[in-house]
């Protein structure tokens, strides 16, 4: 049974990245992978500019405090930058380009008038309140690198840099499939021994939030021939995610048909919650991940496997944040797995701490609506008290609650 790091390795090394090129204008940026470096086709600024509004001069005209010019002009947002005389000062609006000849503001509120003459009564130093073009990035600078996922707030960086069209890599097309005879859609009334079918949904929506096309292939009963038939034209896709069928039971049928199909090349990791996970290849491109059926395990391998092999599959660097905070409960185990536990962030007198939730069964789903991170335990440790630094991965960081949150002590 291979390690969290041994399986992220062994699954890096059989993912085929991806190839298909298209591009993308700046309104639909948000969450695809650049396929090529971005550069800037202008400076920012564009030009020297003024970061106040106020008065452009030359410094040398007003060394000494009490400097009086006379005022020749303005200077405003989208106009031609006009010139300076010497020994003279124009008025000048924030982001308006700097008149030729002029070295330095000075914002409106130090100054004093006198019809068309300006009192300086400080003495002015020279680039005062100016911004220089280029000072922010010049044009032909490298902005992102290949791979790098873009995110909303990169609109502005890119809009600013000239860039209309990006080179993104392709969507990844990921097929999800739900197994399970037990399994039913919610809104259906539960017969005996039924339960609602919840990780599918889940799984498509966290595809979808990294940038994936994603495909609810629907729920297959635990029949080996039924399996083959949904997974028939399987290698028009890039991702296969099913869940349910990973372990060892009798109507595990997910490892014994992809078996057939393709190459198994991990089963199993040491790893709680989701130990029983498969990973392979269907064909020559198409990758499959095998995920538990309990709910939570689902999340964790989903966290732990598909997300930083869909970011590797994009030619991109998965880097997940780990932070230390400091426990607000204890928590104790036997030595054996790496464990991941569900667990509230807060920060307290600027301290941010880890409350473990109660109800740490993979079965459990009600803790998910107050967790927003996950403790990680080394496999050698068997717990920690209260007031002790934990290794914690966050999920989100807000979390609203109505009333205060009673912490639980968890044994």
């Amino acid at each position: 049974m291979l390690t969290l790091s041994e399986a992220q390795r062994e699954i890096f090394s059989k993912i085929k990245q991806a190839t298909q090129i298209e591009k993308v204008t700046l309104a639909g940026l948000a969450n695809r992978f650049l396929a090529k470096d971005v550069s800037a086709l202008v400076s920012n600024p564009a030009f020297d500019n003024s970061a106040m509004d106020g008065y452009a001069l030359r410094s040398a005209d007003a060394v000494v405090a009490n400097t009086i010019l006379p005022l020749k002009g303005e200077a405003s947002c989208g106009m031609e930058p006009g010139n300076l005389a010497p020994g003279t000062t124009m008025r000048i609006f924030t982001g308006a380009p700097l008149p030729a000849g002029a070295d330095a503001v000075e914002i409106q509120e130090n100054i004093r008038t006198d019809h068309d003459n300006i009192c300086f009564p400080e003495s002015i130093t020279i680039n005062q309140n100016i911004r220089r073009k280029g000072e922010d990035f010049e044009e032909g600078q490298l902005l992102y690198e290949k791979g790098r996922q873009l995110l909303p707030m990169d609109s502005g960086l890119i809009a600013s840099a000239g860039i209309a069209q990006l080179p993104v890599f392709k969507k990844p097309r990921v097929l999800v499939i739900a197994t399970g005879n037990e399994l039913i859609t919610p809104g259906k009334p539960l017969k005996p021994g039924q339960i609602y079918e919840s990780n599918k949904l889940t799984t498509l929506l966290q595809l979808n939030a990294l940038g994936a096309e994603a495909v609810d292939g629907g729920t297959v009963d635990d029949n080996p021939q039924a399996l083959r038939e949904q997974l028939a034209e399987s290698t028009r896709f890039d991702f296969i995610i099913t869940s349910g069928g990973a372990s060892v039971g009798d109507h595990d049928l997910v490892k014994q048909v992809f078996a057939e199909l393709g190459t198994i090349d991990l089963w199993r990791v040491k790893i709680k919650p989701g130990k029983p996970v498969a990973f392979g290849l269907v064909g020559d491109k198409t990758h499959f991940f095998a995920l538990p059926g309990n709910p939570v395990s689902s999340l964790v391998t989903f966290k732990l496997f598909v997300e930083p092999a869909l970011y590797h599959w994009h030619h991109s660097r998965y880097l997940q944040l780990e932070l230390n905070a400091i426990a607000s409960n204890s928590f104790n185990r036997q030595a054996g797995r790496m464990e991941f536990l569900r667990t509230r962030l807060f920060t307290e007198h600027g301290i941010l701490k880890a409350e473990v939730l109660s109800g740490q069964g993979s079965h459990m789903l009600g803790t998910i609506r107050h967790t927003n991170g996950l403790v990680r335990v080394k496999e050698d440790s068997i717990g920690f008290k209260l007031g002790e630094t934990v290794s914690v991965i966050p999920l989100h960081f807000a979390l609203p609650f109505a009333k205060p949150f009673v912490k639980l002590i968890v044994k």
